[in-house]
């Protein structure tokens, strides 16, 4: 019963966000590249915040944001971050507490672990990317589970997210071409990139851990 609820409540807000960025002046749909795959990853993301019971203050350190710059743990124009972004935005909007909640609570795990936690707030980029990898990389193995998906479709979903994550690596390179722009280069659209060449986020959602230099950088 408890699981139906929290999927009840996930799915309530889900539905609500997608709702506003369908809504068009001349009937086009706003979030057209959400396809089933940028979905299957928005609600992983969306229902591992919920169960995990990560705060708001965490999710704003996900989402960090630094003067002049984009998200700082997460590539511009990269498909896996873009719908991992909107389920942490989404998130962050909930209401402060469910409806007639006792306790009133406004989520539902027990929050970070120690150590998880001492690694998203690290002074250093490279520790807290390791975090958001461990995050991300859970919350997407988690819902395949849960999914109950025949060998064939899991393979076709494992496809889908390698392919999308390919396209996020070539959105890194562009942005290293200062194909955007000369203002629109890593520093700026993938901060926390710049001497990477693997993206946190993208390696979660395929099951791949973090790959990162031993030495620790600002």
């Amino acid at each position: 019963m408890k699981t139906i609820l929290r999927l009840a409540a996930v799915m309530a807000v889900s539905f609500a966000v997608f709702g506003r960025a369908q809504t068009s002046v001349k009937g086009t749909t706003v979030a057209s590249d959400m396809d089933d795959t940028s979905r299957f990853i928005f609600y992983s993301v969306l229902e591992g915040l919920y169960e995990d019971g990560l705060s708001s203050k965490d999710v704003e350190q996900i989402l960090m944001k630094k003067e002049k710059q984009s998200y700082f743990h997460f590539i511009y124009a990269c498909p896996i971050c873009t719908a991992t972004i909107r389920a942490l935005e989404a998130y962050r909007v909930r209401p402060e507490y469910l409806y007639t909640s006792k306790p009133s609570v406004s989520t539902f795990g027990p929050g970070l672990t120690v150590s998880l936690r001492e690694q998203l707030y690290s002074d250093h980029p490279r520790e807290r990317l390791s975090a958001i990898n461990t995050l991300v990389k859970t919350w997407m193995d988690r819902r395949m589970k849960t999914m109950h998906l025949s060998k064939k479709d899991r393979a076709a979903l494992i496809d889908a997210l390698e392919k999308k994550r390919k396209q996020g690596m070539e959105a890194l390179e562009s942005l290293r071409r200062h194909e955007h722009g000369p203002d629109l280069g890593v520093a700026e659209a993938a901060p926390a990139y710049v001497d990477l060449k693997e993206c946190a986020v993208c390696n979660g959602a395929v099951g791949k851990p973090m790959k990162l230099p031993d030495a620790k950088s600002q």
